[in-house]
């Protein structure tokens, strides 16, 4: 009987089972549009449900893991809130942000010196609520456990907390809410909701994504 229930667990946790019986849709209120009609058609209530953990998965540097996010970072930035980036691999590049109409004094870059700390800093900053979006990187080296206490705190906060990691990871389980695979293809960027709240995971599709000047 363990057994079964930790298959069911895992199960849920990759977003391979859904529970149709639980009406998880969220009034616009209380989710942020994307920025993309396309994925937000997608996505339950048209948009990403605030408090939630977003796993992004991408195969290497540079396939369009940022450009995702600009629309967020744009929008924020006009409110005049702070983003949290914790232990980003590469400084970012103020010129793009610039001129992507994002304000750089709205960004706020947090450097930490082992897993221990990035993890407990990212728990933090997601509980606290004080920011709508925190970014942050981490390798495969990361628990499922320590994953979840993650998309708790991000519960606690209302805050949307993005999670970068490597595309070798879609196979694992996880306790994130979504799940995201990001790749390149020949027709452009390609998306895998690999999980999302309130429905199955869906193939992949081609999203536009805004060029770099």
């Amino acid at each position: 009987m363990r057994e079964a229930a930790v298959a069911l667990v895992s199960l849920l946790e990759r977003g391979q089972l859904w529970r149709g019986s639980h009406t998880d849709v969220a009034p616009t209120e209380e989710v942020e549009p994307s920025g993309y009609t396309a994925l937000d058609e997608l996505l339950s209530g048209g948009g990403w449900l605030k408090g939630q953990l977003i796993e992004l998965l991408y195969s290497g540097e540079g396939r369009g893991e940022l450009r995702l996010l600009w629309p967020l970072l744009k929008r924020f930035s006009s409110e005049g809130r702070a983003i949290l980036w914790i232990d980003p691999p590469h400084q970012p590049y103020s010129l793009a942000l610039l001129q992507a109409g994002i304000s750089l004094s709205s960004q706020r870059i947090v450097s930490t010196h082992s897993n221990k700390e990035r993890l407990w800093a990212i728990e933090q900053a997601l509980k606290s609520g004080a920011v709508p979006m925190v970014l942050s990187w981490l390798d495969s080296e990361v628990p499922s456990s320590a994953l979840r206490r993650l998309q708790l705190a991000a519960q606690a906060g209302g805050v949307l907390g993005w999670v970068m990691r490597a595309a070798e990871m879609s196979e694992s389980s996880s306790p994130a809410a979504y799940r995201v695979l990001l790749n390149s293809s020949e027709t452009g960027t390609e998306l895998t909701l690999l999980k999302r709240r309130s429905g199955w995971p869906l193939p992949p599709f081609v999203l536009e994504l805004p060029e770099v000047i």
